[in-house]
């Protein structure tokens, strides 16, 4: 494939410290801020632009990260973002999945929930706005994936890659185009969900058991809006129902949610092989911040989550080594 479109010299002119970068950055996409353990030698650039009826954020910095690790309910965000890796390599979590783009490569993320963005050296991104509400439109309200690599070497992930590379190159000459359907649809098919799936009838009450809303938990426990109210939405029912289904298994809706939530943070940190920052466990599981993470696990397992990649020697042990 050619080359991607290279940062503009008004980007390289205006690269900005860590303070203003988390600012601009705020600004354009909504609660998010980077993280970097050498903050003083940070530098990046991120401005808006627009290609007909697109509009786009164009990222570049140094190292770190970029976290959304909130529940801000002042600024919710509105948008999914069509990610396009310009250069260098990033790799993108939210809702229990991870991308690893290389340039060209897409991904979608929804501005709505927490989500972590590894940044690789040589980082260079364009962030495609997408108004929840075409989104939902577009794809019936169906689940969309997020955090899924979107390749640019085959099907309709190359002809997605081609497009959006092109809206880049050809920004300042296409005002007034609309290209949001278009778009919406390459991506559709670079989803594999491209035909419309039926909207459920309504008044219909889907199918429920125990099994299922453990399945469905587990697959929103990232969400902080995951609740009794909205489990009992998603399967058309009354929470009253829903209490009775689930206390004849022995839960209540919010016990198996917490279960649920700290069983998936127990298996994560004490995992060799990925060994993800507390903090990122602790948004993956669908915790606010650290220190209610932190708290409710204590709670449930006697010690706290940093304990558990750390553990104390028992004192048999140190007595058996020192004798």
């Amino acid at each position: 494939m050619g080359n991607m479109p290279a940062a503009g010299g008004e980007c390289e002119r205006n690269f900005i410290g860590f303070e203003a970068c988390n600012e601009a950055l705020r600004g354009i996409c909504g609660p998010y801020q980077v993280a970097s353990e050498r903050w003083r030698e940070f530098r990046g650039g991120i401005k808006t632009r627009q290609a007909g009826s697109l509009d786009f954020a164009d990222v570049t910095l140094s190292g770190g990260r970029v976290v959304r690790d909130r529940d801000d309910r002042h600024n919710r965000g509105d948008h999914f973002f069509l990610i396009l890796q310009a250069s260098g390599a990033a790799r993108m979590r939210q809702r229990g999945s991870e991308a690893a783009l290389r340039p060209g490569d897409c991904a979608l993320i929804d501005s709505r929930f927490p989500s972590v963005f590894e940044v690789g050296p040589g980082f260079h991104q364009y962030s495609f706005h997408l108004p929840v509400r075409l989104i939902e439109e577009r794809f019936c309200g169906c689940d969309v994936p997020l955090a899924t690599c979107i390749r640019s070497d085959r099907g309709a992930g190359a002809l997605l890659s081609e497009l959006l590379r092109a809206l880049v190159s050809n920004a300042s000459t296409i005002g007034g185009l609309e290209l949001t359907g278009m778009t919406l649809e390459l991506l559709a098919n670079a989803l594999g969900l491209a035909a419309e799936r039926p909207t459920p009838i309504q008044g219909t009450r889907r199918v429920m058991s125990l099994r299922e809303i453990t399945q469905f938990v587990d697959a929103n426990m990232d969400s902080p809006e995951l609740s009794p109210k909205s489990i009992a939405a998603h399967f058309n029912t009354s929470v009253r129902r829903l209490y009775r289904l689930v206390r004849a298994n022995g839960w209540t809706p919010a016990s198996l949610i917490w279960s649920r939530r700290l069983d998936r943070a127990h298996e994560l940190l004490t995992q060799d092989a990925q060994r993800a920052p507390i903090i990122e466990v602790a948004l993956m599981c669908g915790f606010k911040d650290g220190a209610h993470f932190s708290r409710a696990y204590r709670k449930t397992f006697g010690h706290s989550p940093k304990a558990e990649r750390h553990p104390v020697p028992r004192a048999s042990t140190v007595m058996t080594s020192s004798a």
